[in-house]
């Protein structure tokens, strides 16, 4: 389990404060930057994880608890899980939803992260989902990726533009990126069930069930 230290913890609180008072993101994260020395890392971590309770409470109106079809966005499901898989630092943030702060350093690794994305195929088809795979046309050999994945009987295709496919497609979507989640109309936390089912949670968790 991933211990965070205090100083980090007291910036963790004041930056929350300061989101629930309706400050901006950037200011108030410079602003706590700034009253604790945080590193880049440090920094990081509270940008992608912590959020104002008014932000948590709109992404959890959208979620869903069960699906019979769901779309994934394929690369970011897939790096956040080579993440764990490798032992690098994950986090459960406090809108319920798994981040590392990697920044897609895996993404031109097309084998590792084809091997992500059939064993969330095969998750998905053991719990009776059905499910299509979108992945990043500007990513470096995304048509090669999917269609390998096509040749295993996973549908997958390659869109320009895969944050706006998610946000306004109609189904069920699954990603982990704050910005398409906020926007999605309907969201299924895939990788927070899988990690739950497969036992590898090892994750410090930013999560409170009730706000």
């Amino acid at each position: 389990m991933i211990q965070l230290g205090q100083q980090l913890l007291m910036a963790y609180e004041d930056y929350k404060y300061l989101l629930n008072r309706g400050y901006n993101r950037k200011p108030a994260l410079d602003l706590i930057s700034s009253r604790y020395n945080l590193d880049k890392k440090s920094r990081l971590l509270l940008y992608r994880c912590i959020h104002s309770d008014e932000e948590i409470q709109h992404i959890r109106s959208k979620s869903v608890k069960s699906v019979t079809y769901v779309i994934l966005d394929g690369y970011n499901l897939a790096l956040t899980l080579l993440s764990l898989i490798y032992g690098d630092e994950i986090f459960l943030c406090d809108d319920g939803f798994y981040r590392d702060l990697g920044l897609g350093k895996r993404k031109n690794n097309s084998e590792e992260i084809f091997d992500m994305l059939v064993l969330l195929s095969e998750y998905l088809d053991q719990n009776k989902i059905k499910f299509e795979i979108i992945l990043d046309s500007q990513i470096s050999r995304s048509g090669e990726l999917a269609g390998k994945l096509r040749y295993r009987g996973i549908y997958a295709k390659t869109v320009r533009k895969t944050d706006l496919e998610l946000i306004l497609s109609n189904n069920v979507i699954c990603t982990n990126d704050f910005l398409v989640l906020n926007r999605a109309r309907q969201i299924y936390n895939l990788l927070a069930k899988f990690i739950k089912d497969s036992g590898l949670d090892t994750t410090f968790s930013f999560y409170k069930e009730n706000l």
